[in-house]
């Protein structure tokens, strides 16, 4: 494989990460059905760009895009984590954080007082 096919797989698996990122912003049962879809063909794309790199490790242009993947996927399995909070209802109600991540939110409890 040339480093411009290397280069066009990686960045096609940063895509289809960055579509599975976009889904999960909105966690519906459809979107995580989606996004498992789009990472389904971003793990082909690194498993066969990892091979290639081990059956030849020469340098390329690819590891600015292969380390943006990273961060994206760590970005996306944070999300992935708290859609399945939301759906099983596990961590109560969320809120965002100022860089736009959930976090469970303390729960209001609110005390009543019964006169007779």
């Amino acid at each position: 494989m040339t480093p411009a096919g290397r280069l066009a797989l990686a960045a096609e698996a940063r895509a289809n990460v960055t579509r599975v990122i976009g889904l999960l912003q909105w966690p519906t049962a459809a979107a995580l059905d989606r996004s498992a879809g789009e990472l389904v063909a971003a793990i082909a794309g690194m498993q066969e760009l990892h091979v290639e790199f081990a059956r030849n490790p020469a340098a390329c242009a690819s590891k600015g895009i292969i380390a943006a993947l990273r961060k994206d996927l760590q970005r996306a399995g944070m999300l992935l984590r708290h859609a399945w909070e939301l759906r099983a209802g596990l961590g109560g109600p969320l809120g965002y954080t100022r860089k736009g991540e959930w976090v469970p939110q303390a729960q209001r409890q609110t005390r009543w007082a019964l006169e007779a």
